[in-house]
């Protein structure tokens, strides 16, 4: 593999950002091709300087990180790989994050060079998942959602917020709509979206109406 790795680097919090850019620019088989804190323009960028690696928090402002990674996938000539560093440790978010095409995972508070290990892995095409995850309990937890078991107490499970959104995007509402009957933010109705979504397995919004449907919450 031809050295350096090009990277480029996306978090919401500028702070993090510096911390992950510093520990980049650090590693002499690492070359870092720049960094946003705006969701809108990792596309554009990706596309643009087509890095080896993009390293992309899963929580952005207006672009959910799994359509992030979704839309880069379906770029035929970009061939970035993703790995997605985040503060979330539930395994649901590892298994969505594979399952749209992340090669790799890590959460904020490991090891740094956990992420630096993930981004040469993730270069050389192969798989790397940080502590606490490994494949077996992504596989555990894909069994269960198959089986059902999780699914029987999903609604126990979302709290009265996630329900409320769950069954206003299920009756077709965009979520600036959401945010006006809720008397809440924009940015508020797609954290609860994305946490419902992540919590049933949810991967596109005809999951929410056909699930909707079947539970008897819309008509």
């Amino acid at each position: 593999m031809t050295y350096p790795i090009t990277v480029y680097l996306a978090d919401d919090h500028q702070i993090v950002l510096k911390g992950i850019a510093s520990m980049v620019e650090l590693d002499p088989e690492l070359r870092l091709l720049g960094c946003t804190t705006d969701s809108k323009k990792i596309i554009e960028e990706v596309a643009r300087l087509k890095p080896r690696v993009l390293a992309l928090d899963l929580v952005m402002p207006d672009i959910p990180g799994l359509e992030i990674i979704r839309s880069i996938r379906k770029m035929r000539t970009i061939t970035t790989r993703v790995v997605v560093f985040t503060m979330h440790k539930d395994v649901s978010y590892v298994a969505q994050a594979l399952q749209e095409g992340a090669l790799g995972f890590v959460v904020k508070d490991a090891d740094s060079a956990c992420l630096i290990d993930a981004i040469k892995a993730v270069a050389r095409g192969e798989q790397y998942l940080g502590p606490p995850f490994t494949m077996q309990k992504v596989r555990d937890y894909q069994k269960r959602l198959q089986s059902g078991k999780d699914a029987v107490d999903l609604l126990e499970r979302l709290t009265r917020r996630e329900r409320e959104v769950l069954i206003f995007v299920a009756q077709g509402y965009t979520n600036n709509e959401i945010a006006q009957k809720l008397g809440i933010s924009v940015r508020t109705v797609e954290r609860h979206r994305f946490n419902m979504m992540r919590k049933a397995g949810f991967r596109h919004e005809a999951d929410i109406i056909q699930f909707a449907m079947r539970q008897r919450l819309v008509i």
